[in-house]
């Protein structure tokens, strides 16, 4: 269970080392200040929610993932498809929970109140991909968690899943300057930092656009995609609301929640 974890942690640390080092000499934004500063609180954040993780909730998941395989629960468990279209069809329903429940955190009040610690980010870069609250991260493991039977998820699924997702998530988040004509081709099939940059708009009807994690095919069918030229001018983050300094310290971080809307 544990191997499985260090095997995310190794191909989540590659990543980020690679697109940190990019950020630094090929970034998108190149007006940025104190970028190591800024990565660090992102990553203590994401080193607590790991201790979290590691403790508890994938201890939880993997006893509920055996005991969804022991007794045939859920969809996939029911179909009796070959291994290889299990996995595929266990990979996309996956992916489309992962698309429901990020709209549903933008939708609802109050998941919003804690996802929004994700998207006060002013300085979006790879790091930013790691800033969920803890309180966030505990809730959302505990509603996979009931997915679980439901769709008869096995851990290997969630392993190769979240061995995908990881990458690409740093990856869309991260202020590489991607050549356009590369951008616009991956995004038929994936989510590319152009894409999820306008999920990041102080713009609202931006925010709320743009869910997909690692296809980008949910916001074509559910009508959530947006695409438009991103100017010199462009702003991440939650407008004026949470921009002072003491919004952009760990401590303000952790208590944007508990703040009023």
């Amino acid at each position: 269970m544990y191997e499985q974890e260090y095997l995310k942690l190794i191909a989540l640390s590659v990543t980020y080392i690679l697109l940190f080092t990019i950020e630094q000499y090929q970034p998108y934004f190149k007006n940025r200040q104190q970028h190591a500063l800024h990565s660090s609180r992102n990553l203590l954040l994401a080193f607590i929610n790991a201790i979290i993780s590691t403790l508890f909730l994938v201890f939880l998941i993997s006893h509920v993932c055996a005991w969804t395989s022991q007794n045939n629960h859920g969809l996939l468990n029911q179909a009796n498809l070959p291994d290889l279209a299990s996995f595929a069809v266990a990979i996309l329903l996956i992916d489309f929970w992962q698309y429901i429940w990020h709209r549903a955190n933008h939708i609802i009040p109050l998941l919003w109140k804690f996802h929004r610690v994700h998207h006060s980010d002013k300085e979006m870069d790879a790091s930013t991909g790691l800033r969920f609250h803890p309180i966030e991260i505990i809730y959302s493991h505990l509603i996979r968690i009931a997915i679980i039977p439901l769709a008869g998820i096995q851990l290997e699924h969630l392993l190769i899943y979240e061995i995908i997702l990881l990458p690409i998530i740093l990856f869309h988040h991260s202020n590489i300057n991607l050549d356009e004509k590369l951008d616009k081709a991956l995004r038929i099939i994936t989510v590319t930092p152009h894409m999820h940059r306008l999920h990041h708009s102080d713009i609202r009807n931006e925010t709320d656009s743009n869910y997909s994690s690692v296809f980008s095919i949910w916001d074509r069918i559910f009508h959530s995609f947006t695409m438009r030229p991103i100017e010199k001018d462009f702003n991440s983050g939650l407008g004026r609301r949470f921009n002072e300094s003491q919004w952009n310290s760990f401590l303000g971080i952790m208590i944007i929640p508990f703040k009023g809307d």
